[in-house]
């Protein structure tokens, strides 16, 4: 019989399989784009799956919670939470706010463009956070679900890794209704992927040259 793993090796995993349910839905969102197809929140919940089964947690692998536990938000206070038996309703009204919002989403062109999309990104991926349908991973499927969002509007992915402390209160804030901290979070997170983009182009047309001149 295999022994239980420790919290280390499950992290381990559960990171494993979030990157892999990451490439899974950036190769759906991609179909979607082709055939202008909107985001449906049943990806989420595969892309879920997909984590906890590489865990090797499969009894909670993309299944929805059925207690009611008691979170605290990073200021020790208490967080609301949808009520279990409520989470299906709650999941299939997101499903259509999701659909109806990314049915037509096309690449912005303008500051006002852009900022509709990364308010979309913020208030969808935040309200799933409130439903917490899940028993764990839900501040995971939040970012995937903010990530498909920009996807699918032609965007990039952005890290949050790096600035999670700076995320927990940009999560806190938007419990209030106050979501400034984390649109500003997704700006300079897709500002740094455009940084990325210009410099990777700077270095091969400076290895192009390089080549040129030793011919």
């Amino acid at each position: 019989m295999a022994l239980p793993l420790n919290k280390k090796d499950l992290d381990i995993l559960e990171e494993r399989g979030y990157w892999k349910a990451s490439s899974s839905l950036h190769k759906k969102i991609k179909r979607l784009i082709r055939k202008k197809l909107p985001i449906e929140i049943g990806y989420i919940k595969e892309a879920h799956s997909i984590i906890f089964n590489e865990a090797n947690q499969s009894d909670m692998a993309g299944k929805y919670r059925q207690d009611n536990p008691e979170l605290k938000r990073i200021d020790s206070s208490i967080l609301k939470i949808s009520h279990w038996h409520d989470i299906p309703n709650k999941m299939a009204e997101l499903d259509f706010e999701l659909k109806q919002n990314t049915k037509n989403l096309t690449n912005p062109q303008t500051h006002e463009e852009y900022g509709e999309i990364i308010r979309l990104s913020a208030k969808l991926s935040h309200k799933l956070t409130c439903i917490h349908p899940f028993e764990n991973g839900n501040g995971r499927a939040s970012r995937l679900l903010l990530g498909a969002v920009l996807l699918r509007a032609g965007l990039s992915d952005i890290a949050i890794k790096k600035t999670k402390p700076k995320y927990l209160r940009a999560m806190r804030q938007a419990d209030d209704g106050n979501y400034g901290l984390l649109e500003e979070i997704i700006t300079d997170g897709l500002i740094e992927n455009q940084k990325k983009k210009y410099l990777l182009q700077l270095r091969k047309q400076a290895e192009l040259a390089k080549t040129k001149r030793s011919r």
